[in-house]
């Protein structure tokens, strides 16, 4: 097939990284999925980073099977456009009405929620459409774990485009009391197209929403908390509920003060990291997801019969390689920077094995000048005789013993 997907906004937060994370699937899958915005800004040089076609305005008068949409604006113009163009609608927010599919009948034949909570405001439209509950996907590929935790954290990433003062007040203060380092990614203190060099340089991660499966995949340990509240910890037991909300902080209805939030953070256990692994494994994986929305399309509408090109086909292959290749570029970097790490630390243990050396040579010299005294050899006799009394003394004692 080949499939239009479209949002008013492609920047870099999550449902940006939603879009993306599925048309880099259904391209592995052989459908052709190119990427409309009219509004592009940091998505767009991720987009295509990764091999990710984007098109501008003209790209809309081509010929699709179908459209993927996210948003009442790119709803309604590829519908002027396209208006036999089937579209299905993924919904993302409660709160934004602009991230709800328009309430006329006919544009949308399907609307994909991604939590029950966006799947119960959907069902309350007017507009009487099919709402298909799915899960968040996860490239479990290229989000996976570095390494195990330690027993004891040392470190916290607060991974969020939206928190507000008063809480990241709060939380910071959490954090120096359960004796961790915060450091902060997102929004105004700068956002990044490839968050996984900062997920590789923490234990724990702190935020909402994809920010939180994305640290799960990686083997982090994941606490939910943000700007609309928190959740804590994510657990295989707290997991259905935090994941049916949305990861959006308001599953368990838990109001927490610095203290609260301090006493949570020391509640971290390394075991946290292969958990999460293991839930979003089973339950987030992106060609999985894919494979759904595959088969939505296809009931939406039939394919258009294209005979797909050869060339076509080598286009897809050598797009799948480029995008190896940029992992294995990438992982070659992480390792020689633990390498150097690693050399440091080596040099670091040496210098310090030197010093103790010269310590120790010093001291001895030091005990060797000072019993060359004529002090120290006056007063050996007084030395012998404090030791004898010190064995006689110890005798005495055993013998009352």
């Amino acid at each position: 097939m080949r499939l239009l997907l479209a949002t008013n906004h492609l920047g870099l937060g999550g449902s940006e990284s939603y879009l993306l994370t599925v048309a880099e699937q259904l391209d592995r899958l052989g459908h052709e999925a190119v990427v409309y915005t009219p509004e592009p800004e940091g998505g767009v040089e991720v987009a295509r980073e990764r091999g990710i076609a984007v098109i501008d305005e003209a790209g809309l008068d081509d010929e699709y099977d179908a459209a993927l949409v996210q948003d009442a604006g790119v709803c309604l113009e590829i519908a002027d456009r396209s208006p036999h163009l089937p579209q299905l609608f993924v919904a993302h927010s409660t709160m934004f009405d602009l991230q709800a599919p328009p309430q006329l009948d006919g544009l949308v034949g399907v609307v994909v929620a991604l939590n029950d909570r966006v799947a119960t405001w959907m069902r309350s439209h007017a507009t009487d459409l099919e709402v298909v509950r799915l899960r968040q996907p996860i490239d479990t590929v290229r989000f996976a774990p570095r390494g195990a935790l330690p027993e004891v954290p040392s470190s916290a990433l607060l991974l969020s485009n939206t928190p507000h003062a008063d809480r990241l007040a709060m939380l910071e203060v959490a954090c120096v009391e359960a004796g961790l380092q915060l450091s902060r990614l997102g929004g105004l203190s700068g956002r990044a197209g490839d968050v996984r060099p900062a997920l590789a340089d923490t234990e724990i991660v702190i935020g909402y929403g994809r920010s939180i499966l994305e640290a799960m995949a990686f083997g982090r340990a994941a606490y939910v908390y943000d700007w609309k509240g928190g959740d804590g910890w994510v657990t295989a037991g707290s997991y259905p509920a935090i994941e049916a909300n949305g990861i959006a902080g308001g599953a368990s209805g838990a109001i927490a003060d610095t203290a609260q939030l301090a006493e949570d953070l020391r509640r971290y256990s390394a075991s946290m990291g292969p958990v999460n692994h293991d839930l979003v494994m089973t339950h987030h994986q992106a060609n999985v997801h894919a494979q759904e929305l595959v088969a939505l399309f296809e009931r939406l509408a039939a394919p258009a019969s294209r005979t797909r090109a050869p060339l076509q086909e080598m286009a897809r292959l050598v797009r799948l390689e480029w995008r190896a290749r940029l992992e294995i570029n990438g992982l070659a970097h992480e390792n020689a920077h633990l390498r150097d790490l690693l050399r440091e630390s080596e040099e670091r243990v040496g210098e310090a094995r030197q010093a103790a050396a010269h310590e120790a040579t010093r001291v001895h010299e030091t005990r060797q000048d000072f019993e060359a005294t004529a002090s120290w050899r006056l007063t050996r006799p007084l030395r012998a005789l404090g030791r004898m009394g010190s064995r006689i003394a110890r005798l005495r004692q055993r013998d009352l013993g």
